[in-house]
């Protein structure tokens, strides 16, 4: 075994400890060398007892110095007992000497030049700090170590960008809501000026080239929508990639799209319709498909052993869909639905329905104002409670069942026991983790500098929800530019020559786009083979009125994170109605 004795404070270092002095030579070997001052020796094949216990190690047994810390042994890191009885290297004293962060020895797309000192750097070393040819450095030239700590920040090397009178533009096509209804573009369309400004400052990113915006509001519109499509194509500049909001108008930007060789890439559609790659097959998006929920649903439906369940659906194509890839995945697992019910605008005989056919686990599709409607029918019919588990999409308002709606007639508080138990799945649209981004942004940073540029409260600002996927669309877009231009030192094409009848540079734009993968203020940006983003899925319980986080699920790991949160209305126990 190896023993690893580190020195305490109180620690009473007897002749030769850790130093030069030599040990007394004699027959039985060596005397035994005790640790340094913040550090430790390694005594091969000995227990921590044996150590204390004895005062000689034998003829050719090897010590071996540690440090704690930030601390690095200087001079000998191991010593050898000799038949004379003298460790080796004697006359030079092993010590752990505080260093100063080895990060600083390096530096990318430059070079460092230490002096005053030898790697690792101590006490008084400098190091110097130079950038390669087409780079310039951004900090301090030079930085000192001293008590392990050096005197100034790290610098870095950024690429010399042409200087922004000279840098020639790029122009994004974009349909912002801020009406109908969605209207997403009131919080969107700011989070998109915000990452354009940001990438236009950046050096190392498009440095040739300053990404501009048109846009209008499409008022969550096809009709509205075509016609400023057909302005946004037929006039002058020409756009590199369009931009729409909601489903219905990106259904008809994306059909359109590939008649102009023209790249799509939406911050806010959900519609599972948008992935058919045959139909649409330009089109990207931030914004996961509302299907995503669906393996969130199989892995919950495994985990508590259900083989049966039940669904509820708004008639809309989104739902639809949903639901048609919900049943397909369900018969992969193993799983039946066992009824589907589904109603365009009254759910009072589908609820009936459920109730007359014993539904016990049931999985509800449709948007806030009817989901009022469904529960107010629930309560009716008295299907909830301990035996009954209903799964309802995530993103309704914390309180959508206590908001007064005159087209239902039961109070807040039957409508609150109607509702009381019942899960969510809802798409992470913001990096729970306090980790920086591409942009050096935090998400908790980027909704602070959201807010204060909005007019509004966030609560009252449309898309609000929605914005960090449209901030990290402009930098996938920009980050694919950057890819197909060479980022102006690389061999590239020239943006500027892009028309709407050269596919070759669509192609690559393309290509770039769906190798996408960075940390976005939304998390990790990356698509799948469909042009729909990939992401996290958050898991949610209501508890006494008000949603509790119970868990995550990663489908791209099959990771599901749980905190064992969740509670139940079964007397006497707190596990899922079986």
């Amino acid at each position: 075994m190896l023993l690893l004795l580190l020195l305490a404070p109180l620690f009473l270092r007897p002749p030769g400890a850790g130093g030069a002095q030599t040990p007394n030579a004699t027959s039985e070997g060596c005397q035994i060398i005790h640790p340094p001052w913040e550090g430790g020796i390694r005594y091969r094949g000995l227990t921590r007892d044996q150590v204390k216990a004895i005062n000689f190690l034998p003829v050719d047994y090897e010590i071996e110095y540690v440090c704690r810390g930030e601390r690095e042994v200087v001079g000998p890191k191991v010593r050898k007992c000799l038949a004379n009885g003298s460790w080796t290297d004697m006359d030079t004293p092993s010590r752990c000497v505080r260093i100063c962060s080895k990060s600083y020895l390096t530096l990318e797309n430059g070079k460092v030049f230490l002096t005053g000192g030898d790697l690792p750097a101590l006490d008084g070393a400098r190091v110097d700090f130079r950038c390669d040819p087409d780079f310039h450095l951004v900090g301090s030239s030079r930085s000192i170590c001293s008590q392990g700590q050096w005197s100034t920040p790290k610098p870095h090397c950024q690429v010399n960008r042409t200087p922004h009178s000279e840098r020639r533009a790029v122009y994004i096509g974009a349909l912002f809501p801020m009406s109908g209804g969605w209207p997403g573009g009131q919080a969107c369309q700011p989070a998109v000026e915000m990452a354009l400004e940001d990438v236009n400052s950046r050096r190392d990113i498009l440095p040739d080239y300053e990404l501009k915006l048109i846009h209008h509001d499409s008022k969550c519109d096809p009709g509205q929508a075509t016609k400023y499509l057909y302005e946004l194509l037929y006039n002058d500049p020409i756009k590199i990639i369009l931009m729409p909001g909601c489903s219905s108008v990106s259904t008809l930007v994306a059909e359109a799209a590939r008649m102009w060789n023209l790249i799509v890439l939406s911050y806010g559609s959900s519609s599972p319709a948008l992935s058919n790659r045959q139909r649409f097959p330009t089109f990207f998006r931030t914004h996961p498909s509302a299907t995503l929920h669906n393996p969130t649903r199989v892995k919950l439906f495994e985990k508590w052993g259900w083989k049966k369940i039940a669904t509820i659906q708004q008639t809309t194509e989104v739902f639809t869909s949903t639901l048609d890839d919900l049943e397909e995945r369900v018969k992969e697992a193993g799983i039946e639905i066992t009824f589907r019910q589904s109603f365009f605008s009254d759910p009072a005989v589908p609820v009936k329905n459920l109730k007359r056919q014993d539904a016990r686990i049931i999985v509800g599709l449709f948007y806030e104002t009817e989901a009022r409607k469904v529960f107010c029918e629930v309560y009716k019919e008295r299907l909830f409670g301990k035996k009954y588990v209903w799964f309802l999409i995530g993103w309704y308002a914390d309180n959508w069942f206590k908001i007064y709606d005159p087209s239902i007639n039961c109070t807040v508080d039957e409508m609150t026991e109607a509702v009381e138990g019942h899960i969510t799945t809802e798409i992470v649209m913001l990096n729970p983790a306090n980790t920086r981004s591409i942009s050096n942004m935090t998400s908790q940073e980027f909704v602070e500098k959201l807010t204060k540029r909005l007019k509004r409260h966030p609560e009252e600002t449309g898309g609000f929800q929605e914005a960090p996927l449209a901030y990290d669309a402009i930098w996938a877009l920009a980050l694919a530019l950057n890819k197909t231009s060479g980022g102006g030192g690389r061999s590239g094409v020239r943006l500027e020559d892009f028309n709407y009848n050269n596919q070759t540079i669509t192609d690559q734009i393309y290509r770039a786009m769906n190798s996408s993968s960075f940390e976005g203020v939304s998390g990790h940006v990356v698509f799948d083979a469909s042009g729909s983003r990939m992401a996290w899925t958050l898991i949610e319980q209501l508890q006494g009125g008000s949603y509790k986080k119970i868990g995550y699920y990663d489908s791209t790991k099959d990771d599901l994170s749980w905190s064992k949160t969740d509670k139940w209305i079964v007397t006497s126990r707190t596990h899922s109605p079986t």
